[in-house]
């Protein structure tokens, strides 16, 4: 139990001195709570001595007052370094592992990390916040608190000591115990927590397919049976932690009760003071109270442990530019080098060599899952290469921090995540400090100022989480508005409007206009007609550079560009036939 106070310590690094404060002052608001036992013994003695007299009394009274105030005092200054510390350390984490996420390769999502990650941030770190520091003061003062009783005891009579640290000593085998069941417990039930997030998030994320397929009952099932196995391990925690704390609670019923009766049989047998005898009887059942604690907080410990072990593998994922650096370039082309790429043992892109000059056009072409979307996320550097090198400006990604190279890259996709926030806040992740000015400058340039005027509180209206309240097209000239805001020199580009309407479609086509002058332009084409002006077009085919050239030139090769265009004339006069 010990250990969850070194690793709290070791959390709250440069905060971890204010707590070690709240420990020494812990020690002496233990040494106050001991005090009423010396002063009701002195009263005691003088009263079986019949010697008590009105000064006593106030003697007892002036210094009874004083302990609680100090003890008061002391429990302030406990709880504002220990309290407040353990706020600030957490929001800081929080802060730490929102950055360290955006720096782990795209690979660690789609492993299956989703529910892990969120209950970490939803569920660990608030368990943590909510009862680390409280339950570090518990341990703190039971430990010292029940060492300074048991210290004065032995320290006033040995017999009565004796018995207290061998009622202490059968309690900590007992603690260890309980440990042991808790700690395999624990594992157990945060596991099954984290399934139960990820099966809940996916039938949330999936609902429209869910009930479009008429699935509802089938999926809510998954959710059920996970819902299930989460009370099954809780039940079984409880089950198998009780009888344990049952037996841990035993030992200080049976050392209160030889106490009790060791104290008695001394006193009538005139080898205990009678007045030491009647403190007995008072304090005993006080004296192991702070130790006994321990017991019902050691299922608390094990899952913050539990909590801190899933918090702690999210930190030792290694980031993706460990050992980049800062590095500010002035030139905006890009080249592939021999790039060979897999996800897992799938490979993606095989030896594609390849560049983009500076502040021109290319465009990628190519069956759906050829490797075009593996190109872009490559030179955002979202996941890294097995082989072969990327160049942005002449420096290789892997040299770069990823915030020296994605502040130069802007992205637009299809599917276009929007914050429940407002429309001015989601624009301005392009730019945190722009100005209103700026941002409605980015808007008209990306024809959404006019509609977003039409809403009933303008650029202040606050959207569904994933923008589910606007249009796709909507949607998607914000996304426009928000690149055309930070201008970046590098634009990466997949198709924005291959599932729009034809009006939105216009819109968004006269917005990425005004957000690829002068630009360095890399597009995913779903729509050939689309980049027919491109300064080239690259054709991948099952992972491999199989075409490069100008539309024209393509045209002449008769390859596979060639049969794209064909089949994409044929498609314009399909109809749908009764």
């Amino acid at each position: 139990m010990l250990n969850i106070i070194k690793r709290i310590l070791n959390l709250a690094g440069e905060s971890a001195n204010r707590i070690k404060i709240a420990f020494v002052i812990s020690i002496f608001e233990g040494i106050f709570a001991k005090v009423p036992i010396i002063l009701v013994l002195y009263i005691l003695i003088k009263m079986v001595s019949d010697s008590a007299t009105v000064q006593d009394a106030w003697i007892v009274g002036i210094i009874g007052i004083a302990i609680v105030i100090l003890r008061a005092v002391s429990r302030r200054l406990v709880d504002g370094f220990q309290a407040g510390t353990g706020r600030e350390v957490l929001a800081r984490e929080r802060m730490k592992i929102g950055d360290r996420l955006k720096r782990l390769p795209m690979g660690y999502f789609s492993e299956g990390n989703i529910g892990n990650v969120t209950a970490v941030i939803t569920s660990d770190l608030v368990f943590i916040e909510e009862h680390a520091i409280h339950t570090l003061s518990k341990i703190v003062t039971g430990y010292l608190s029940t060492a300074i009783g048991v210290g004065m005891l032995t320290v006033l009579d040995y017999r009565m000591g004796i018995i207290s640290i061998a009622t202490i000593i059968l309690a900590i085998l007992g603690l260890k115990r309980i440990q042991k069941v808790a700690e395999y417990h624990s594992g157990a039930r945060q596991e099954a927590q984290s399934r139960l997030i990820g099966s809940v998030l996916e039938y949330v994320k999936g609902i429209t397919v869910i009930k479009s397929f008429n699935m509802v009952g089938d999926r809510a099932q998954k959710i059920n049976n996970e819902f299930e196995k989460y009370r099954d391990v809780s039940i079984d925690f409880e089950k198998k932690f009780n009888p344990p704390l049952l037996n841990y609670e035993s030992c200080f019923a049976f050392g209160i009760g030889l106490t009790i009766l060791a104290s008695s049989y001394f006193a009538f047998n005139q080898t205990l003071d009678m007045a030491f005898m009647l403190m007995m009887l008072i304090f005993v059942f006080e004296l192991y109270l702070p130790f006994k604690e321990l017991g019902g907080l050691s299922g608390q410990v094990r899952i913050m442990e539990a909590a801190l072990n899933r918090y702690e593998a999210i930190h030792n994922v290694a980031v993706i530019d460990e050992k980049g650096k800062d590095i500010a370039i002035n030139h905006f082309d890009i080249e592939f080098k021999d790039v060979a790429f897999a996800y897992e043992q799938e490979e993606v892109l095989r030896n594609i060599s390849f560049k983009v000059p500076e502040r021109s056009m290319t465009a990628l072409v190519g069956k759906s899952g050829c490797g075009k979307t593996t190109i872009a996320n490559l030179t955002a550097r979202f996941w890294d290469v097995q082989k072969g090198e990327i160049l942005v400006g002449g420096v290789n990604v892997k040299d770069m921090t990823c915030d020296s190279l994605l502040k130069n890259i802007s992205m637009v996709f299809q599917n276009v995540y929007l914050f429940h926030d407002t429309i001015l806040n989601n624009i301005k992740f392009g730019k945190q400090d722009a100005a209103l000015d700026e941002v409605i400058d980015a808007c008209k340039k990306a024809r959404c100022h006019d509609f977003i005027m039409e809403l009933e509180h303008g650029y202040d209206t606050v959207i569904g989480e994933g923008g589910s309240s606007l249009s796709g097209g909507e949607k998607q000239r914000i996304s426009i508005a928000r690149a055309i805001l930070k201008d970046a020199p590098i634009i990466l580009l997949d198709e924005a409007t291959a599932s729009v309407d034809p009006d939105n479609e216009e819109h968004i086509q006269m917005a990425i206009t005004e957000l690829v002058k002068d630009k360095t332009l890399v597009v995913i084409a779903h729509r050939l007609s689309t980049i027919k002006s491109a300064d080239q077009i690259l054709v991948i085919d099952n992972g491999k550079l199989i075409q490069k050239g100008t539309h024209d030139e393509l045209l002449k090769e008769k390859g596979q560009y060639h049969d794209f265009w064909q089949r994409r004339i044929k498609a314009r006069s399909w109809k749908i036939q009764k």
